[in-house]
C-alpha cells in the first residue's frame, strides 16, 4: 500500500468503528520575543548562542493557552543521540555530540517517516493517538512554556532520567538528559496471524491446524462448548506470551488439565506469523516432553533473521504486553469486574507516559525521608520547649522562649548553652559534681584480684627460687654433656673421668633434662603471673581518682581517710591481698556514701538545666540542616505537582482518541440499550488511580457505569475497552483474537457486535471464537460483507474436525441434495425428508430477507422476531412476508411466483408446501434443483443488499 503524505486531519462527524488512526499530526511553531530570551538563559546561564551547524534543541516558548496538542511541542530528533551533561537549568550550549542548546529563532518543523494513513480518529485539538515525540523533549518544551523556575525544572528532568540524577540534582549537580529511543525509532512491522497448530493440548488430541488468511478480514470459528475451539484461541495466547488469562492469577487447580487426556504426548502448539514484505514466516513453537510441567515448555522461535530464544529477541515482548491482541472470555470479565487500578494501568501503558509515572515515584521516594526528618525535628522542638518551660532556670526560660518561634534563632540558643557556670556556685556544688563523676573499681572486682594474688603467691612459693636456679644450672650441664656424647660417642665423663657416658646414660640424662626444663618453665610462669598481679594491684590503688578538697557538709573525710589507709600497702603478695580485702570495702562504702550525698545535693540545687542542655545541643545540630532540607522538599513538591498536572493533561490528551473509539464501538454494541457512555478519562495516581467512564441512563447522569449495566452491557463495555487498545495504531500486530465475545448479549447487541467486527475487519485481521451461532447468523442476515466461517466439531478421544461453514440455506439444500441421491433408500422414504429440507431452506431464505429489510428500517428486534414466528405457522405466510412484507397476502404467492419465475419455482413451492408427489417422486434431485431456483428467485430486501456471507 503506498504511503500517503502526512497531513493534519480535521475532526469529522462520522468515522467507521474499525478505522483507527496510524499517523501523527505534524505541526510547527516559530518562536521569538521575550520567551526566546528566557530560553537562552534557562539552561546555559551564560547565554551562549547555538552553533550554526548540527542539531539544536530547545524549549518551546508559546504559552500553554496558545498551545494545542496538534502543534509541535519540540523538535524531532534527527541528529546523533545526546550523551553529555547539561551545565545547569533547562538549556545548554550546542556541541557536536548532540547536547541540547538554546533554540534557534528560525522556523522549525518536525519531520518524520510517512506511514499509511487510513481514516484517522479525531481528538481534541487535532492531536491523534500516535505519539512519536520523545517524552523528555515534550516535557522540556512544556517546562519552558509554563515558565517553570529553573530549580524546579531541573528536578523534573532529573526525576525523568533516574534516581541517581535526581539525587545529584537535589545536591546541586547539573541534570543529564540521556538519549531516548522514541516511538518513531521502534520497528513498525505489520504482523498478521497465518495459522495455529495444536497437538495434545487442552481439548485437541491429534494434530489440527487452523489456517487463517494473513490479511484484513473476519474469521468466525463456531463450535459448541467442549468442541475444542477455545483451545486454538488459548494456544495463540500461550505460544506468544508464555501464559494464558484462563489461569492467570488463579490457584494451581486451574493450571492442571492443560495436557489433552486422550493424546497428550506429544504436546505441542505452534503459531505462524506473517510480516508484511517478508517472505519467510515467523514461527513460535512451544512443546512439552511427556513429564514436563506447563512452565517447562521448550520454546523455538524462527524468523527471516534466524533462530531466537523468544519473541523478546524480535522486539515483540513489550508490544505484546502493551497491546495484547487477544481477549479471552476470562479476561473479558476482568476488564469490567477487575480493579480500577488494573484497567488504568492497562490503558495508561499504551500512552507512552510510563516515564512520568516512574518520575513521580522517584520524587515521592526522595521526598519521604526528607519530610519525615523535618517533621521529627519540628516535633522535637515542641517537646523541648515544653520541657524547658517547666525548669526553674533563667537559661531554660530564655531557651524555651526562643523555641516558641516558628524558626528559632539557633545562634542565640547556642550562646545560651555556651554561657559559663554561674559565679555564685559554691564549693560544695562543685565538689558534689566531681563526686558524681567519680569512677571506682567495683568491690567484687577487687576481691577477685586479692584471691588471684593469694593463689599466684602460693604457686610461686611451691617453686622455690633457689632450687629453680639450681635446676636451671643442672639442665644446662646435662645439655652440654649430651651434646658432648653426641659428638664424641661413648667414653669417660670429661669432668670427673670416673663415670662412663654411653647409650643408657644418655637415655637417663635426656629424661632428666626434660623434667628439669618443665620444672624451670613452671617456676618462671608462676613468677611472671605473680609479678603481673602485683603490678595490677598497685595500679588499682595508685589510680584511684577521688576528688580532693572538702566542703561544709559533704561527707568526704571518711573517703579520704579510707583511701589514705589503702595506699599504705605492704610489699608481700599475701599481705597485699589481705590489705586489699581489709581496706578497700571501707573505701567503696565511703565513696558510695559521698556519692549519694552529692546526687541528693545536686538534685536539690540543680534546676534540670544540665540534663536538658545536651538534648538541646543535639536538636540545634539537627535544626541547622532544616533550611536546606526544606528547600529540597519544596523543589520536590513543586516538581511533583507540576509533573502530576502535566501528566494528567498528557494522559487525557493521548487517551482521547482511544476514548472516542471506545464510544463509537459502544454506540454500535449497545443498540437498544438506554445506557449512554461519555468520554473515558484517566484520573488519580498511585493507589487512587482509576478510569472514569461517565454514564447516563435515559439522559439522567448516573455517575458510574457498572452499577447500572446488565451482564451483556458489561461485556459490551469490555469489548469497547479492549478493541481500541488491541487495535492501537502503534501496535505491530494487525490481528486480534477474541474468544466468546457474545456472552449474555441480547439479539440487538449481537447485531451490533457483528457490525463492529465487520468494520474492524476492513483493516484488521479479526478472529472470533464462539459457541453462539447468532453471530454468524447476524453476519449473514445483515449482509456485512465477506467473512469466513469455520465449524469445529469434536469426536471421541478428542478428535477435532475443522471444516468451512455455510449459511443455513446452503446447508439445508446440500443435505437435501445428498439425501436425494441416496438411491439405496426408497423414494417414498426419502421424498418427505427431502421436501422438508427444501422447505427449511426456503423458510431460512425468507427469514433472512425479512430480517435484513426490517433491521434496515430500524424495527426493534423483538418485533421482527414476533413477526417471523407468527408467519412461520405456514409456508405460505412465511413466503408472503418475504415477498410482500405482509404475511396476510398468502393468496398472492402462487401468482407472483408463476408470473415472475415460472413453473419450476411454483412446483418447488407446492412440493414443499403439500408434499412430494407426481414427477418429483421419481426425480428428487430435480426437486432440490428447483428449490435452489426458488431460493435464488426470492428478491433482496433492498437493492445491493442480497449478498450472502460466503466461506
Amino acid at each position: 500500500m503506498p504511503a500517503p503524505t502526512e497531513r493534519h486531519t480535521p475532526a469529522t462527524s462520522h468515522h467507521p468503528v474499525g478505522r483507527v488512526d496510524e499517523s501523527s499530526t505534524r505541526g510547527h511553531h516559530a518562536p521569538g520575543g521575550e520567551d526566546d530570551d528566557r530560553r537562552t538563559t534557562l539552561l546555559g546561564r551564560s547565554g551562549t548562542p547555538p552553533a550554526p551547524t548540527g542539531r539544536t534543541t530547545g524549549r518551546r516558548t508559546d504559552d500553554r493557552a496558545d498551545r494545542s496538542p496538534g502543534h509541535s511541542t519540540g523538535p524531532h530528533l534527527a541528529g546523533p543521540p545526546r550523551s553529555s551533561r547539561c551545565t545547569a537549568g533547562l538549556t545548554a550550549d550546542h556541541r557536536t555530540d548532540g547536547t541540547r542548546t538554546a533554540s534557534s529563532h528560525h522556523h522549525r518543523q518536525r519531520t518524520g517517516p510517512s506511514r499509511a494513513t487510513p481514516t484517522p480518529l479525531p481528538s481534541p485539538g487535532g492531536r491523534l493517538m500516535n505519539h512519536t515525540e520523545p517524552l523528555v523533549e515534550l516535557i522540556f518544551d512544556r517546562l519552558a512554556a509554563d515558565r517553570v523556575p529553573d530549580d524546579t525544572a531541573e528536578v523534573v528532568l532529573a526525576a525523568l532520567t533516574g534516581e541517581a540524577d535526581l539525587a545529584a540534582a537535589l545536591a546541586g549537580a547539573p541534570t543529564a538528559l540521556e538519549p531516548q529511543r522514541t516511538a518513531a525509532d521502534e520497528p513498525r512491522e505489520r504482523i498478521w496471524l497465518s495459522s495455529v497448530t495444536v497437538t495434545g493440548f487442552r481439548g485437541v488430541g491429534p494434530e489440527r491446524t487452523l489456517a487463517i488468511e494473513p490479511g484484513p478480514g473476519l474469521t468466525v470459528v463456531v463450535g459448541r462448548n467442549g468442541s475444542g475451539k477455545s483451545s486454538f484461541a488459548e494456544a495463540v495466547e500461550l505460544a506468544l506470551t508464555g501464559d494464558s488469562a484462563r489461569w492467570a492469577d488463579r490457584n494451581s487447580v486451574w493450571r492442571t488439565g492443560w495436557r489433552n487426556l486422550h493424546a497428550g504426548d506429544p504436546c505441542r502448539i505452534a503459531v505462524e506469523l506473517r510480516v508484511d514484505g517478508v517472505a519467510t514466516p515467523t514461527r513460535v513453537i512451544r512443546s512439552w516432553p511427556s513429564d514436563a510441567e506447563l512452565g517447562d515448555a521448550e520454546v523455538a522461535v524462527t524468523s527471516a533473521h534466524g533462530t531466537h530464544r523468544d519473541l523478546a529477541d524480535l522486539g515483540l515482548a513489550r508490544p505484546l504486553e502493551l497491546y495484547r491482541p487477544f481477549l479471552t472470555a476470562a479476561e473479558l470479565g476482568r476488564l469490567t469486574a477487575g480493579t480500577q487500578s488494573q484497567l488504568f494501568d492497562a490503558i495508561s501503558a499504551i500512552l507512552g507516559l510510563e516515564a512520568i509515572t516512574d518520575a513521580d515515584r522517584r520524587l515521592m521516594a526522595a521526598a519521604r525521608p526528607v519530610d519525615t526528618t523535618i517533621k521529627e525535628v519540628r516535633g522535637q522542638r515542641a517537646a523541648l520547649a515544653a520541657t524547658l518551660a517547666g525548669i526553674d532556670d533563667d537559661r531554660a526560660r530564655r531557651a524555651a522562649a526562643l523555641l516558641g518561634a516558628n524558626r528559632p534563632d539557633l545562634a542565640a540558643l547556642t550562646a545560651i548553652l555556651d554561657e559559663p557556670e554561674e559565679p555564685t556556685v559554691d564549693e560544695a556544688v562543685l565538689l558534689c559534681r566531681r563526686l558524681g563523676d567519680m569512677q571506682l573499681p567495683d568491690a567484687e572486682e577487687v576481691t577477685r584480684l586479692a584471691g588471684q594474688l593469694r593463689e599466684a603467691a602460693a604457686q610461686a612459693r611451691r617453686h622455690d627460687g633457689g632450687r629453680s636456679r639450681a635446676s636451671l644450672r643442672s639442665a644446662e650441664l646435662l645439655r652440654l654433656a649430651i651434646e658432648h656424647h653426641d659428638d664424641r660417642g661413648d667414653g669417660s665423663c670429661p669432668v670427673c673421668a670416673t663415670g662412663r657416658l654411653d647409650g643408657d646414660w644418655r637415655t637417663r640424662a635426656a629424661a632428666s633434662l626434660v623434667e628439669l626444663r618443665d620444672r624451670t618453665l613452671a617456676a618462671q610462669a608462676a613468677a611472671s603471673r605473680l609479678t603481673a598481679l602485683l603490678q595490677r594491684a598497685h595500679y588499682l590503688i595508685d589510680d584511684l581518682d577521688v576528688p580532693a578538697g572538702d566542703a561544709d557538709g559533704v561527707p568526704v573525710d571518711d573517703l579520704h581517710a579510707a583511701v589514705a589507709a589503702l595506699r599504705l600497702a605492704p610489699g608481700g603478695p599475701e599481705e597485699l591481698a589481705d590489705h586489699l580485702t581489709a581496706r578497700y570495702p571501707a573505701v567503696f562504702v565511703a565513696a558510695e556514701t559521698a556519692r549519694a550525698y552529692a546526687k541528693g545535693l545536686l538534685r536539690r540545687r540543680d534546676t534540670g538545666w544540665q540534663t536538658v542542655a545536651g538534648e538541646l545541643r543535639a536538636w540545634i545540630a539537627s535544626a541547622g540542616t532544616l533550611p536546606e532540607r526544606e528547600r529540597a522538599l519544596a523543589r520536590v513538591k513543586a516538581a511533583r505537582a507540576w509533573l502530576k498536572a502535566t501528566g494528567a493533561e498528557l494522559r487525557n490528551q493521548r487517551v482521547a482518541p482511544f476514548a472516542e473509539h471506545s464510544q463509537r464501538i459502544w454506540e454500535r454494541l449497545r443498540q437498544e440499550s438506554n445506557v449512554e457512555l461519555g468520554a473515558m478519562t484517566l484520573a488519580g495516581s498511585n493507589t487512587r488511580r482509576r478510569v472514569v467512564i461517565p454514564v447516563s441512563v435515559d439522559g439522567a447522569d448516573n455517575g458510574t457505569a457498572l452499577g447500572v449495566m446488565s451482564q451483556g452491557e458489561m461485556h459490551a463495555l469490555g469489548l469497547a475497552t479492549f478493541l481500541p487498545r488491541g487495535c492501537a495504531p502503534e501496535s505491530p500486530f494487525r490481528f486480534v483474537v477474541v474468544d466468546d465475545p457474545v456472552q449474555s448479549m441480547d439479539p440487538a447487541k449481537v447485531d451490533g457486535l457483528a457490525r463492529v467486527l465487520a468494520e474492524l475487519a476492513e483493516q484488521r485481521q479479526v478472529v472470533v471464537f464462539t459457541h453462539d451461532t447468532r453471530l454468524p447468523d447476524a453476519l449473514a442476515r445483515l449482509d456485512l460483507g465477506r467473512s469466513r466461517i469455520i465449524e469445529v466439531t469434536r469426536a471421541e478421544r478428542s478428535v477435532v474436525t475443522l471444516r468451512p461453514g455455510s449459511d443455513p440455506v446452503t446447508r439445508y439444500l446440500d443435505d437435501a441434495h445428498a439425501l436425494a441421491r441416496a438411491e439405496e433408500i426408497a423414494s417414498e422414504v426419502r421424498g418427505p425428508v427431502v421436501a422438508e429440507l427444501c422447505r427449511s431452506a426456503i423458510e431460512a431464505a425468507c427469514h433472512r430477507i425479512v430480517w435484513r429489510r426490517r433491521v434496515a428500517r430500524g424495527v426493534p428486534h423483538d418485533d421482527i422476531e414476533a413477526a417471523v414466528v407468527a408467519a412461520s405457522r405456514r409456508l405460505t405466510t412465511t413466503v408472503a412476508l418475504a415477498l410482500f412484507d405482509d404475511a396476510d397476502r398468502g393468496g398472492d404467492v402462487l401468482g407472483y411466483l408463476g408470473r415472475r419465475h415460472g413453473s419450476r419455482a411454483v412446483g418447488a413451492y407446492k412440493a414443499c408446501k403439500e408434499g412430494v408427489h407426481g414427477a418429483y417422486l421419481s426425480d428428487l434431485p430435480g426437486l432440490v434443483s428447483d428449490a435452489r431456483h426458488l431460493v435464488a428467485a426470492l428478491p433482496p430486501p433492498t437493492p445491493g443488499h442480497g449478498a450472502e456471507v460466503r466461506s
